[in-house]
């Protein structure tokens, strides 16, 4: 079982989209299944123990003292991280995925805030994910089947914001420095959607590392970004999806 996003498959490994569903039923059954980060699991601060061995170092620890290293410090570390993430317009560049069944997938990354996002997976996996600010879209290319859900329903959203402001928006549950990066783990503070996802980022330069996402039965997504170039231009085409049926039907005119 793989899981991307939160948003293949259930933790039985059933497909999580179903087109005969309303919006909210989806949402609702995809976050209920897939996601609920337990903050007693994150930690990284000091006294920090094992980590899962096919997440390049980002997993979470197994063990933790304390959701925070300085509770003092906290709102003046994430005026930094926001100012950092606000400070991007853009960036691309590739991006390596650790599956909780140990399985790997490589691929490239371009992301243009607010809101869109696009994810290109390389070898033998047959996923496209793409975002344009609205609905993120997960197409998968060997089974023909297109999946959607709201931005807005998934903790993506949290730094695909114009403004990101994580103390505003969110609920910060864990915020840990060490000398090499500076984790934040945030949800939704309204209650509305469950899950949360923590944000790795450089200690001294606050360079956006990676992100991890664990599941309710403690299996971890992790997905580490590298060769990341900012603020150049992005082809909006990238942000928008359009399956073969659509290319069609605006050549012919009509659908088949």
């Amino acid at each position: 079982m793989k899981i991307f996003l939160f948003i293949q498959h259930g933790l039985n490994g059933e497909r999580l989209y179903d087109s005969s569903k309303t919006p909210k039923e989806v949402v609702m059954k995809t976050f209920k299944k897939t996601m609920l980060l337990a903050a007693a699991a994150i930690g990284l601060g000091t006294g920090i123990v094992a980590v899962s061995q096919n997440s390049a170092g980002f997993g979470q620890p197994q063990q933790a003292m304390s959701p925070f290293t300085d509770h003092q410090s906290v709102p003046a570390d994430l005026a930094r991280i926001d100012a950092a993430l606000n400070s991007i317009t853009t960036f691309e560049g590739r991006f390596r995925q650790f599956n909780p069944d140990g399985t790997v997938d490589n691929g490239k990354i371009f992301v243009s805030r607010p809101g869109r996002m696009r994810f290109e997976f390389e070898d033998s996996n047959p996923l496209l994910v793409v975002t344009d600010g609205v609905t993120l879209v997960q197409h998968d290319k060997l089974l023909e089947t297109t999946d959607r859900v709201p931005l807005s329903a998934t903790p993506l959203n949290f730094f695909l914001k114009e403004n990101v402001a994580l103390a505003r928006d969110t609920e910060v549950i864990s915020l840990l420095k060490s000398p090499q990066d500076i984790r934040v783990t945030s949800r939704d503070g309204s209650g509305e959607m469950d899950g949360a996802l923590t944000m790795i980022f450089d200690a001294q330069t606050l360079a956006f590392k990676a992100w991890v996402v664990e599941d309710v039965m403690g299996g971890q997504t992790v997905v580490e970004l590298t060769d990341l170039r900012y603020n150049g231009n992005i082809d909006p085409r990238l942000f928008i999806f359009r399956d073969d049926g659509d290319r069609r039907d605006r050549r012919g005119g009509r659908r088949r």
